[in-house]
């Protein structure tokens, strides 16, 4: 188990060294510290629990299930935030550069991936412990919205109203990933975009996925989710 584990944080990783300094914050609700995350810093909070606790624990957090995965059985539930900012001007993440195929394949590092339409992708991670997943990715903004259903509106908005700085986003990256080979069973990740200034952006990631109960060890979670934290900020930082 501590192997497979170990294997799907370093499947998140390129072989280089990562040098953010991340914080862990207590709580999924925390507070955004703009200040710090000025100085490179990463902030990101996880848990993982049983579908019924989440929705005792989270319940300013359930809309964000735009997929129905709080009813699927024998599962448990990964919650996670994070908030770093890039070296990108906001405009960057724009409706055509999210859906990228040369942006997704740098910013996922070594998955392999295959475009199957204008927004859906396959993706596989290698190696003994790999697996495959679908990711379909959409984007909201005032000016353009792709946002698939009511429900997906719902979790941006329920996202956009969980922190006040979200307001002050000019654009979301909604992601559905699902059809999981193996060990995860699907999720959302739900990614605001909020200028800092005209070369800086602050990025607020929240996700949401549902793990079968055999592969939900959290501090395995936690170390893969920090890892891949600064491997997100980096690869974004190095995009050309």
């Amino acid at each position: 188990m501590l192997k497979l584990l170990f294997a799907l944080a370093l499947n998140l990783l390129i072989s280089v060294p990562t040098y953010a300094l991340s914080v862990e914050q207590k709580n999924i609700t925390f507070s955004i510290d703009t200040k710090a995350l000025m100085k490179g810093k990463i902030h990101y909070a996880l848990d993982v629990l049983s579908t019924k606790k989440f929705s005792k624990k989270y319940a300013e957090l359930y809309s964000l299930d735009s997929l129905g995965i709080l009813q699927e059985p024998n599962v448990k539930v990964v919650i996670s935030k994070s908030a770093y900012i890039v070296e990108k001007p906001v405009g960057f993440f724009d409706h055509l550069n999210t859906i990228d195929e040369k942006f997704i394949h740098h910013v996922l590092g070594k998955r392999k991936i295959n475009k199957i339409s204008e927004n859906n992708f396959k993706i596989i991670v290698p190696g003994s412990e790999g697996y495959s997943y679908k990711m379909q990715t959409y984007f909201d903004s005032d000016d353009i919205s792709t946002l698939p259903n009511s429900k997906a509106v719902r979790a941006v908005t329920q996202a956009k109203n969980l922190d006040v700085i979200s307001q002050s986003a000019s654009s979301i990256t909604y992601k559905e990933i699902t059809h999981f080979s193996k060990y995860f069973v699907g999720g959302i990740q739900i990614s605001s975009h909020i200028p800092i200034n005209e070369n800086k952006t602050l990025i607020l990631n929240y996700s949401l996925i549902a793990v079968k109960k055999d592969y939900s060890l959290r501090e395995d979670f936690r170390i893969s989710y920090q890892l891949e934290s600064e491997s997100q900020q980096r690869l974004i930082n190095s995009f050309k």
